[in-house]
């Protein structure tokens, strides 16, 4: 059977009545059913299911779709996530490979679910967890709220609980795959969370990805430790808590989204639900994409330097700010002053303005180094804005906190390189989870995959690629390839990426085998090259845009020394740019392109 039947297939066997009334009370209506929208807060009916039609509609909100969609929307999951859950239900078998996949998946869940057990058992009624549980009575958690995230312990001690998955059939392999054990110096493996609080970490569905474990107060090493990434956990699409919080942000429209673990707990136990955590400062893309499934908006409650500089570098300019009392972090503030959360909650400011203002205050703005180096920064945040209208918006109040001219600061942005969105785009129009790469980047990727001996090639300077994802990926495969003596079969190599790299890696080579021809080494050779030079240029071009500003703002400042030095920056990188301009002029070598 094609891949295209299946779906078919398994919407034969699952009508959707039977789908979708799992989760909404269905009443019949004529030939079709109605109920109440679960993807919005309604008093009257306007969801309606039709039989005939295999469908759904919601008049209210305006979604609607196939028991596919209406998987993906209700429990936060990918097209295909969705197809192996529906599959499953419906006794479908998918391709083997896909199967053994799944069946080691869900193994591996079986791991986590047994090991989250028995760390709860542990923190419960063990000597060994008296101490936690001491410190988490201390913090003010109570037995509800403890039992609600099933918090654990895990023993300072080496073997504990690898030795008891082990006697339960768990292979090591398993243990390595699902996060719970490290590989062994003396060979066999061990206990990898050891003197640890534990905090389970969930899918959108409940099912479990991976742990969080907090370092005991007192004690050497991290403060907090994640599971690796693996086939069940990739940090850059999770947000701790998501299926707890999930009917909260859909009824407040919000997800508000915190550092910590404890952070989210003290919020859901002062029954502030709609609070999810990052597992970290790094906010990316997939994480506020995934907060965005339920909610309009999404609002940041931690370090405002932190959060504005990664939401800026990945163009997640609409979020919000939550101000938060100096000095305090939200598990402080929610417990001391839960009527100031929720008003600053519901004050919380749109994050580039508060960014610009607070950034403003690093530096010493009555110096011209001070003020150049907070122009730069603020206009290279400003280019990542696609919409030039958005763009302009924030001009005056940059002029304002610079006290240069709006003319100017207009200029230098006209001037400067334009960037390409870095915005999500619609899930229609991409597959979930992949980056959005520049054309240059995808053909060296591709290019790179599909001719080893180019790779083999490679020096050790770092890839000219923007994307973080497509760097690393590139690197990974560079590095694979050197270190063998013969080239890695690339299906292996893809299946040992993590969840994000490799389904670039697979989304490449599914567009380089749909465009077919055959691999000519020389024509690849200065293919890459040329694309290689290309994406170095753009880099010096973005550096000169950076540079030209500084010098317009240096250029009204006495300090003639620190603007001479920008000026000779300028000379050395516009004559780099003459080079590789040079350099990307065609080889000999080629006389035609396989792509034709």
């Amino acid at each position: 059977m094609t891949s295209s039947g299946i779906p078919a297939e398994i919407k034969s066997k699952l009508p959707v009545i039977d789908i979708v009334g799992e989760t909404v009370a269905l009443k019949r209506a004529g030939s079709a059913y109605k109920g109440l929208c679960p993807f919005h807060a309604e008093k009257t009916p306007s969801f309606v299911v039709s039989p005939e039609r295999e469908s759904w509609h919601c008049f209210g909100c305006g979604e609607g779709g196939d028991i596919f969609t209406f998987l993906m929307k209700r429990d936060g999951l990918d097209f295909r996530e969705a197809l192996a859950r529906l599959a499953e239900k419906a006794g479908v078998e998918l391709s083997e490979r896909t199967a053994r996949e799944d069946r080691r998946k869900a193994r591996l869940r079986e791991a986590l679910e047994a090991a989250v057990a028995w760390y709860r058992e542990v923190l419960l009624q063990t000597k060994q967890g008296e101490r936690a549980r001491e410190y988490l009575a201390e913090r003010g958690f109570s037995e509800k709220t403890l039992e609600r995230f099933t918090v654990g312990y895990a023993p300072n001690n080496w073997e504990m609980l690898t030795r008891r998955l082990q006697a339960r059939g768990f292979t090591p392999d398993e243990l390595i795959g699902s996060g719970l054990a490290s590989p062994s110096n003396r060979g066999g493996v061990i206990d990898r969370f050891r003197g640890r609080v534990i905090f389970p970490i969930r899918d959108s569905s409940g099912r479990p990805m991976g742990l969080g474990g907090r370092i005991m107060p007192g004690s050497d090493g991290p403060k907090y430790l994640n599971s690796p990434a693996g086939p069940l956990f990739d940090k850059s699409h999770t947000l701790y808590a998501i299926d707890l919080a999930r009917p909260a942000i859909r009824r407040e429209k919000l997800t508000v989204i915190v550092e910590g673990y404890t952070d989210v707990l003290a919020a859901h136990q002062a029954g502030f639900e709609n609070v999810v955590a990052s597992l970290g400062t790094a906010l990316t893309a997939g994480q506020v994409e995934l907060a965005t499934r339920y909610a309009d908006a999404v609002a940041l409650a931690y370090d405002v330097d932190l959060a504005g500089e990664t939401a800026t570098q990945r163009g997640l300019l609409e979020e919000r700010v939550i101000r938060i009392p100096a000095g305090k972090d939200p598990d402080e503030f929610i417990k001391t002053d839960p009527d100031g959360w929720r008003t600053a909650v519901a004050d919380a400011t749109e994050l580039l303005p508060y960014f610009m203002q607070r950034a403003a205050g690093d530096v010493d703005m009555r110096q011209a180094q001070g003020r150049s180096a907070y122009t730069r920064r603020m206009i290279d945040l400003l280019r990542r804005i696609p919409d030039r209208v958005e763009q302009d918006s924030y001009v005056p109040g940059l002029a304002k906190l610079a006290g240069i001219d709006e003319r100017v600061l207009r200029d230098e942005l006209a001037r400067g390189p334009r960037a390409l969105p870095v915005r999500p785009l619609e899930p229609a129009a991409r597959e979930v989870g992949e980056p959005m790469l520049m054309p240059l980047e995808r053909e060296a990727l591709t290019l790179l995959l599909l001719n080893p001996g180019l790779a083999a090639e490679q020096g050790s300077e770092p890839l000219p690629l923007h994307d973080e994802w497509a760097r690393a990926l590139g690197e990974a495969w560079i590095a694979a390839v050197k270190a063998s003596g013969t080239p890695p079969p690339l299906e292996a190599f893809v299946t040992s990426l993590d969840p994000a790299s490799g389904e670039l890696a697979r989304s490449l080579l599914a567009s380089a085998r749909a465009r077919g021809g055959v691999v000519d080494l020389d024509v690849d050779r200065e293919a890459l090259r040329v694309c290689l030079l290309r994406l170095r240029k753009e880099q010096v071009q973005e550096r000169l845009a950076d540079l030209q500003a500084l010098i317009s703002v240096g250029a009204q400042d006495p300090d003639q020394a620190a603007f001479q030095d920008l000026e000779r920056q300028f000379q050395v990188l516009h004559l780099e740019r003459e080079q590789l301009e040079q350099a990307i002029k065609p080889s000999a070598v080629v006389a035609g392109d396989r792509r034709n």
